[in-house]
């Protein structure tokens, strides 16, 4: 397996992604940060941690993970944002869960890190979502963390580029030419930076459900409409 964390200025989170991934109760895999061009410290914490780090320019988090898979060695591709924190039996689950070889990926269920009532509430109800639109047969994938058997991801060319949300959705939906992608049913915790710095209206309302249906009628979500800035 491959873990790919794709970074642009995560000193601040990074390291308790990589606390969690030694805690894992399987080891052995590969970590590859796959950073485009951090100014905070982000890449000598991956070094110093013994991940490998794979530079390049800063074109948004479909590029970054795609630029991570073409350097990994895995059989099995783990994609995990820098800001999230991964529960000590995730490897294990995914190994697991890719027993059924007409499983070819997945995406987990995942909470609030230090969560508000209702930033749980939502959450749960984003999580429901994705997994009965997943068991529904049209895969929800929010892309916080999901993984792929190697040959089906290089097989589907990867993330689109073109889309800077939604492109973790598109390749879920377009997975399904190649077997099924499943819901895992594991919680990830995440941060909620974008959220409070942006505000909660126009976070989900834009940046989610708009984008979303956008995507869901026309098959693309256009960057130049829907261009999110970083929150750090």
């Amino acid at each position: 397996m491959s873990v790919i964390i794709p970074t642009w200025n995560e000193a601040r989170y990074l390291p308790r992604l990589l606390e969690s991934l030694r805690a894992q109760t399987v080891h052995g895999f590969e970590v590859i940060v796959a950073d485009s061009g951090s100014m905070d410290g982000t890449v000598n914490i991956a070094r110093a941690a013994g991940a490998t780090v794979v530079q390049g320019e800063r074109k948004g988090p479909g590029e970054g993970r795609n630029r991570g898979a073409r350097a990994a060695i895995g059989d099995v591709l783990l994609f995990a944002d820098a800001d999230c924190l991964l529960p000590p039996t995730l490897v294990e689950r995914v190994f697991a869960r890719l027993k059924d070889r007409t499983v070819i990926g997945g995406a987990t269920a995942f909470a609030p890190e230090n969560g508000t009532r209702f930033e749980h509430v939502l959450f749960r109800a984003a999580t429901a979502y994705q997994r009965v639109m997943t068991e529904c047969g049209f895969p929800h994938n929010a892309g916080y963390c999901f993984f792929f058997r190697r040959a089906a991801f290089t097989r589907l060319g990867g993330l689109r580029e073109d889309m800077l949300l939604n492109e973790t959705h598109d390749i879920a939906m377009r997975s399904r030419s190649l077997g099924r992608f499943v819901f895992l049913p594991v919680v990830v915790e995440t941060s909620m930076r974008r959220f409070r710095k942006f505000g909660y209206a126009r976070t989900i309302f834009v940046e989610y459900i708009a984008s979303t249906l956008i995507y869901y009628v026309t098959g693309r979500t256009p960057s130049e409409r829907f261009r999110p800035k970083p929150a750090r």
